[in-house]
Formats: C-alpha cells, structure tokens, sequence
C-alpha cells in the first residue's frame, strides 16, 4: 500500500506517509475542538522520525452530548458510534493490520481522552501505547471489570490531570489510571498542580518519552 491511498471520510494525517511508517497513532479532540488542534498536537509532540498520525473527526464537534460520570444509557447511541470511529480510525493507522498493536498509539484530550479510554476496555489488545490527556471512566460508578485475566497487560499508558480541572476532577484520573493498572497495564500517572483544562508542555514532553520508548522497541 502507498501513500496515495485515500483516507476515509473525516480523518486527517501528519507524518510519515502510509506504507513508510514504523509507528502509527490516532489523536482524539476533545469537546467542540477541531481535528486542527490535534494536528498542532501532533506536530507539538516533535517530529519523531518514522511516525504517522492519523487524526478522526466526530460528527457535530462532540464525541457523545452529556459528562462522562452520567449513565452509559444517556451518552448512548453515540458512545458506542464514537468508538467505532475509534476502530476505524485504528484500522487505518495500522495500513489494514501492517502495523502490529504493538505500533499503534492511541491518545486524546479531554473527550478524545475518554473515548481512548473507552476504546481499550473495549477493545483490549489493539494498541501498544495509550495517551490520556486529561481523560476518565465513562460512568465509573455503576461499571465493574474483571481485572483476574489482566487483559490490558504490555500495554503502556500515559495519564495527566490537573489539581484545579472541574471538567475532569482529579479524582476520576487517579481512578482510571488505577484501573489501568488492576487490568495489566504499565501506567504512568502525572497530576500537574494549577494547569487549566489544556496540554501542557510538559505532558508533550511526557508522551514524545513514551512514544519514543515504543519506537526503540
């Protein structure tokens, strides 16, 4: 496959061109932001040699319309249909299953965060790396897992919050990274004191380490 292949509908690309990738990642925006944010993400995160991004879009600037600690029924049917965007936008970083889990990132902020989240306990097994920016459990409150089989194991995890966040309350970060770590993965947890609902540079700095990290592996 070259890199003239036309993407699907609604995703953009930065980086390296399919088919010269060693590594791929999607990027999720987060609530009314654009795909162009993650694109600038993207290119903020360096331009580590060998990597292609794959940027979706959701329908309407919104993943699914309520919070995320409100009851699954409320955010469906779109939670659900964000995460087979998600799917579809993996299937694409992959070149159609060229690229092993191993060498797929999955990240985003905010709402793209969740949806990430959301992805992986949905789908354990389909990505090497995961990159929360600033991301917790849908509906945490009335969810268990089974965490005996670690379904979640040599996946590595990035998780950022914020002290003062009162879109996504520390609290719920801490949670998620917790889970992560009961279900197998290998999580790396960072709460940055008085940072505003936003990437800083230092959680740049934090995901080009991980994504590195996979690249030497």
């Amino acid at each position: 496959m070259n890199g003239h292949v036309p993407l699907p509908p609604r995703m953009r690309e930065i980086g390296r061109p399919r088919g010269q990738a060693q590594l791929a990642g999607v990027l999720l925006h987060g609530r009314y932001l654009t795909p162009e944010g993650k694109v600038d993400l993207a290119a903020r995160l360096g331009h580590l040699d060998g990597i292609r991004w794959i940027v979706p879009a959701s329908d309407g600037g919104s993943w699914y319309p309520n919070r995320f600690m409100d009851p699954i029924a409320c955010n469906e049917p779109f939670l659900t249909q964000a995460v087979a965007e998600c799917d579809k936008a993996v299937e694409e970083a992959s070149e159609d299953g060229s690229l092993p889990p191993a060498r797929i990132v999955i990240g985003g902020f905010s709402q793209g965060a969740c949806i990430a989240l959301e992805y992986v306990l949905r789908h354990p097994g389909r990505c090497g790396a995961l990159i929360v920016f600033t991301g917790a459990l849908m509906d945490s409150a009335s969810r268990a897992w089974d965490t005996s089989a670690r379904p979640l194991a040599g996946l590595r995890a990035l998780i950022t919050g914020s002290d003062v966040d009162d879109w996504v309350p520390e609290r719920y970060v801490r949670e998620a990274a917790q889970l992560l770590a009961d279900l197998g993965a290998d999580v790396r947890l960072r709460i940055y004191n008085g940072r505003p609902h936003a990437v800083c540079d230092e959680e740049v700095a934090e995901a080009r380490s991980l994504i590195e990290s996979c690249l030497e592996n």
